[in-house]
């Protein structure tokens, strides 16, 4: 088994940075008191979403998953957005989630005849879906965080999610959503810590020079990187680092420096007003040039008309 690393640690944290340039952004889309019966559909989606019941239990099932009970206290995480119900027990009648929270925004919430029996909070993470990581695919279908308790910081977190929307009355504010986003890295976080048998790019996080060799390429993206510097700054042969990169990342250490710079220059690109040579400069390619032409093969358009596309978006909006 390969060393193991504490992922809460002060090193750098891989997993924030990929969130970041992804774009990851947070949100609440349901929250309400309930009186049973009661049920919700959630279709597919392409973006993560979870389920928190601030007071009473509910039961979750998928397509292809047993029903699952969800206690107080504890939380469901569903990091692909696989198509799946909530309801207090199984065999309820379920309603699309769209409706009811949108109820919930008009002040006219459903499932409230009768005694209430739970409080529900339900968040999701979107993302730009322009760009993609290896991370994507690295989770199951579900998450279920079993072991909380009332000073567990990840419970912390979503009792202070609950207490801005109360103080706000309003479940879109941008407090929320930054607090959602941070809520959402704390249960990431807590799943690689807590998981030895995990696959995909969380089992590089998982194996300690590799996450070293990640550490590097993600905090020096800059750097000049060739795999005989990086075998080197990690402490292990160049062939040894390229079969575990490989065989746990999914792609060898030099295709995965390539494929991020090309992430951050989207992001860098779209989301800043950055020159092509400053971005250039800052993840490593040899000049604008450089970028521009790895940049149209990758997606075939331009830097430039990627910015022009942007523009046009934030006019219409």
């Amino acid at each position: 088994m390969p060393d193991r690393i504490n992922n809460s640690g002060s090193e750098f944290n891989v997993i924030g940075d990929v969130l970041e340039t992804l774009r990851f952004r947070g949100s609440i889309f349901f929250s309400s008191e309930l009186a049973a019966p009661w049920g919700m559909s959630l279709a597919q989606v392409g973006y993560p979403r979870f389920h928190v019941p601030l007071s009473g239990s509910f039961s979750i099932g998928t397509n292809d998953k047993d029903v699952i009970k969800v206690q107080d206290m504890e939380i469901i995480m569903l990091p692909n957005g696989t198509s799946h119900w909530i309801a207090d027990q199984p065999g309820r009648e379920l309603i699309p989630s769209e409706r009811a929270g949108k109820a919930c925004e008009l002040g006219r919430p459903l499932f409230q005849q009768g005694q209430i029996t739970n409080r529900l909070m339900c968040g999701l993470v979107n993302f730009d879906r322009d760009t993609s990581h290896p991370i994507l695919d690295a989770f199951p279908q579900v998450l279920h965080f079993s072991k909380l308790n009332a000073t567990d910081p990840i419970w912390m977190s979503a009792m202070l999610i609950d207490a801005e929307m109360r103080r706000a009355q309003d479940l879109g504010n941008p407090i929320v959503d930054r607090l959602t986003e941070a809520f959402f890295l704390q249960l990431l976080n807590r799943y690689v810590s807590e998981n030895e048998e995990t696959v995909g790019f969380l089992a590089a996080l998982s194996d300690r020079r590799v996450h070293r060799a990640l550490m590097l390429i993600h905090q020096e993206l800059e750097f000049n990187w060739s795999l005989s510097l990086l075998s080197e700054r990690v402490g292990m042969s160049r062939a040894t680092l390229n079969r575990h990169f490989q065989d746990t990342v999914g792609v060898a250490p030099m295709t995965y420096v390539m494929n991020w710079r090309i992430t951050k220059a989207y992001n860098l690109i779209k989301y800043s007003n950055a020159t092509l040579d400053q971005i250039a400069e800052s993840i490593g390619f040899m000049s604008a040039r450089t970028l521009n032409k790895a940049f149209q093969r990758h997606y075939n358009y331009t830097p430039s008309e990627l910015r022009q596309m942007q523009i046009r978006t934030e006019t219409l909006s």
